[in-house]
């Protein structure tokens, strides 16, 4: 999904684990850990908590973004990923609010989040660096989760 407001970059669900693993998903007691990509602000110094963030439904945004890019619904080669997993990143980079989400370069990508078999990217299709708010990026990452999730509660797009 690529946003916009100043800045154009992709943003993509993609497999963290093994396909084979696809398919486990978490006991109601046990949350895989939500880590944060390089650069943003840890869960514990915005008062959150993985579990928090997996049982957490989201707020509906009221508001869109312009898309300059047609959300995708494929795997990019990497697999689908359990809904949860997604959801929990997505959860995450909106309680980020107006923090930046910035891609440096041309051709760079950059981990936002992972959160159990997921990973979030942002890709820079751009020549120069390029950053949109973490809650705009979620936004754009919630309209993958709701359009490209399968019978199966797996999801992958960009």
């Amino acid at each position: 999904m690529i946003f916009s407001g100043a800045s154009t970059f992709t943003i993509i669900l993609c497999v963290l684990a093994s396909a084979s693993s696809i398919h486990a998903a978490p006991s109601p007691f046990e949350y895989p850990e939500v880590i944060p990509g390089e650069g943003l602000p840890s869960l514990a110094s915005l008062g959150l908590t993985s579990k928090g963030l997996y049982e957490d439904i989201g707020v509906s945004e009221k508001r869109s973004l312009l898309s300059r890019y047609d959300r995708i619904c494929y795997d990019n080669g990497c697999g689908r990923v359990p809904r949860g997993d997604a959801q929990a990143c997505i959860n995450y980079l909106r309680n980020l609010g107006t923090q930046a989400c910035t891609v440096p370069g041309s051709g760079q990508t950059v981990t936002m989040c992972r959160a159990g078999q997921a990973i979030i990217y942002g890709y820079n299709p751009t020549g120069h660096s390029v950053s949109s708010y973490c809650s705009d990026v979620a936004l754009g990452g919630q309209h993958v989760i709701d359009g490209c999730t399968d019978g199966n509660s797996l999801v992958a797009g960009e």
